[in-house]
């Protein structure tokens, strides 16, 4: 593995602009490019930064060695992989049409690249998917990561990320929350969603509703309620099928799992760990997979533990670690930091 940067002068943003057609106070912004390692990638993708009018303010750059791990890392032809994220800036006012045209000519630029896969992100919030033979496809015209939340009965997760996106130290926009514990609606959490205006969604997970059934309820309120750009599993304690992931956009579930992965997957993990004796405890965010609790990871935060601590003691600091771990993990996936090679992650921090 090789890893570089590149910076210099930082330009700051004096002026924004606004318009009627999806642009908002686009002033910077970054570029995360994925695609098969070869001579002048960073030079080229600069050139067409500058050229249109844009100051590159850094390069964070690292090749991953998939010649050496073909398998783990998901190399489709041996080659190394080459990422990078170019942040940019501008100082003046940028019309529409000045963004239509820089969009079109990193398209245009990166499609010259083999396996390439990039995704621009302006601080307006608009995201744009530049893929190697197609145009130009809009993920999400402005504003914030828009989130689903999804949990069962314990709540430390969920309200630690309203918590965090309601003082603006997350930029997400939570659309609603569904559980499959039920909570009246004189309970905290429920006054808090409505406050809010924050849907809350109750399904049922009970074996008197039938294998499946609850599963197609949580599809069709996703399907009928705003698009989301991420679904997030704040400890939700159950388990989606291969048909649900697929009908859902590629690393768009984001699972908190409260142990030290790889290690004990499944259920039980602070148990797990008490029976094992073990002196460090921890807590994983990855992406949701065929695979149970086997997604590429995000983050992992540990701390210490003890022969004299409980499973109690073990719980209460490993959901500290969870939400700790799972705000990280969603600030990455936001402000486009995340680039996944096979099972592996690379996270420009």
């Amino acid at each position: 593995m090789i890893s570089r940067s590149i910076r210099r002068g930082t330009a700051t943003a004096i002026k924004s602009v606004s318009s009627g057609i999806s642009f908002r106070n686009i002033s910077s912004g970054s570029l995360l490019l994925r695609c098969a390692d070869s001579l002048g990638i960073v030079s080229t993708v600069s050139d067409v930064v500058t050229g249109n009018g844009w100051n590159v303010t850094s390069a964070d750059v690292h090749v991953e060695r998939t010649k050496l791990n073909p398998v783990a890392t998901g190399s489709l032809d041996g080659a190394d992989t080459f990422l990078c994220r170019f942040s940019f800036a501008r100082e003046d006012n940028v019309s529409p049409k000045e963004v239509e045209l820089f969009e079109k000519s990193l398209c245009s630029s990166v499609s010259s690249l083999r396996e390439c896969r990039s995704d621009l992100l302006f601080d307006s919030g608009r995201h744009v998917s530049l893929s190697c033979g197609r145009s130009p496809s809009i993920v999400r015209h402005f504003g914030k990561c828009r989130v689903g939340l999804l949990l069962s009965k314990r709540e430390h997760c969920l309200t630690h990320l309203l918590d965090r996106a309601r003082w603006g130290d997350l930029d997400i926009d939570v659309s609603y929350v569904i559980s499959n514990a039920y909570r009246p609606p004189s309970h905290p959490i429920r006054r808090y969603l409505d406050d809010a205006n924050i849907p809350y969604h109750y399904v049922s997970t009970s074996e008197d509703s039938g294998e499946g059934s609850w599963e197609k309820e949580v599809r069709d309120i996703v399907a009928r309620s705003p698009t989301v750009d991420v679904l997030v599993l704040a400890r939700f304690m159950r388990v989606l099928s291969p048909s649900f992931l697929k009908w859902r956009p590629l690393d768009s579930i984001v699972n908190i799992h409260h142990g030290l992965l790889p290690s004990f997957k499944g259920a039980n993990p602070y148990r797990q760990a008490y029976n094992e004796g073990v002196k460090l405890v921890g807590a994983t965010a990855h992406f949701v997979t065929e695979d149970l609790d086997e997604g590429p990871i995000l983050e992992q935060a540990v701390d210490v533990t003890t022969h004299g601590d409980t499973i109690r003691d073990i719980r209460i600091r490993s959901e500290a670690l969870e939400c700790g771990a799972l705000e990280r993990a969603l600030r990455f996936v936001t402000e486009n930091r995340v680039a996944v090679v096979g099972r592996r992650t690379v996270i420009f921090r």
